[in-house]
């Protein structure tokens, strides 16, 4: 492993608050209603993401992916969009979908693995609940969404919308043959496009500098005609900013940009991986003092925009939020079993039909590995 000396990553980069909360550039023009609702939605996705490990370590959740210390990337990028816009979320972007007012118990439902019909049906959308930005549902598969952002905003050019279409990326998937395909087709047909890489430095295990010989991420966009920057992401105003500027260039035909977001994963990167395995604590410290929340916190309570009995208020009343969720979600029922194999083959494969045989056996509580020669398994 290089030394630490040798990762850290340069800070050559916009910025507007320093990582004390105080004022290095001109922030955005935003009201103190503005400015409340990014600093409740930090609030929010800090809890939401605390229960919702305590959830997945008593074995309600089976996996998850948290945002912490990196919760401004994906909040500043998805407040810089305007309604009906379209974003295209990974699994790391959740600070994003709940400023736009995604619910918590849905979202906790499907960390559940529970079916999306089934939450339709016992947690409904009604009229008027409907985040105002379009999200297309959060995405596993590393760079998937790139193509389907691109295609998004042809379709948006080609229909005479001023809709824009914004997505993320990580600095790993950056290595994706979609990533590039992707970059050089909205460069090619000066798509309303917005790509956003949330750089936190880690691909898993695998470290940025493993990904990568050029000085920035950023700088990827140039080899497609891309305008592109490099902002500090855990300063929510400088991504916002940067995101905006990018998105009104997007909407007023000027074509895409590539937005680096320079960030630090500061837990796991799931809660199957051990990340005290592959980097050392020196690191995480560093990335401790230039935390997000506290760092927009600090500013909020600098200019009287909240004090502490509001800060007090705002996390008691989440809290109760969250509790809410958790509640609501356990209303929906299990999905069957079976359903896990559901839409993801056309027809079926020998490989699924062993699987379905395994599950059959469980279910019936046989031992599945008893007769490997029995149906399904041939």
């Amino acid at each position: 492993m290089a030394l630490w000396s040798e990762e850290k990553p340069s800070e050559d980069f916009y910025r507007v608050l320093a990582p004390d909360g105080s004022l290095v550039g001109e922030p955005p023009d935003l009201d103190d209603d503005e400015l409340r609702a990014l600093y409740w939605t930090l609030k929010q996705t800090r809890q939401y993401e605390e229960r919702a490990l305590r959830l997945q370590r008593s074995g309600e959740v089976s996996i998850i992916s948290r945002s912490r210390g990196e919760e401004a990337t994906p909040l500043g990028a998805a407040a810089a969009l305007e309604p009906d816009d379209w974003c295209f979320p990974l699994y790391r972007q959740i600070p994003g979908l709940f400023y736009w007012g995604a619910r918590m118990d849905r979202a906790l439902a499907g960390l559940m693995g529970l079916e999306p019909e089934t939450i339709d049906e016992h947690l409904p959308v009604e009229e008027g609940e409907e985040p105002a930005v379009n999200f297309s549902p959060v995405y596993v598969p590393l760079g998937a969404n790139l193509p389907n952002t691109v295609g998004s905003a042809l379709a948006d050019k080609l229909n005479d919308r001023d809709t824009v279409s914004l997505t993320f990326v990580g600095d790993g998937s950056t290595s994706e043959g979609d990533f590039h395909e992707a970059l050089n087709f909205a460069g090619v047909f000066d798509v309303p496009a917005v790509f956003v890489c949330q750089n936190n430095q880690w691909a898993i295990s695998v470290p940025a500098h493993r990904q990568t010989a050029s000085e920035t991420f950023a700088q990827k966009g140039d080899a497609y005609g891309i305008p592109n920057e490099r902002v500090d992401g855990n300063d929510v105003f400088a991504v916002y900013e940067k995101c905006k500027e990018a998105v009104d260039r997007a909407r007023a035909g000027e074509g895409p940009t590539f937005v680096e977001c320079v960030t630090y994963r500061i837990v796991e990167h799931n809660t199957a991986d051990e990340p005290s395995v592959y980097r050392d604590e020196e690191q995480r410290e560093y990335w401790l003092e230039r935390d997000p929340v506290d760092r927009f916190e600090a500013y909020l309570l600098n200019e009287g925009v909240v004090d502490e009995a509001d800060i007090e208020g705002i996390e008691a009343e989440i809290e109760e939020l969250v509790d809410a969720a958790v509640s609501s979600a356990r209303t929906v029922p299990d999905s069957a079993p079976e359903e896990m194999f559901s839409n993801h083959l056309r027809g079926e494969s020998w490989n699924e039909r062993h699987q379905r045989a395994e599950l059959r056996r469980e279910l019936d509580g046989e031992n599945p590995f008893t007769d490997w020669t029995g149906e399904g398994f041939q």
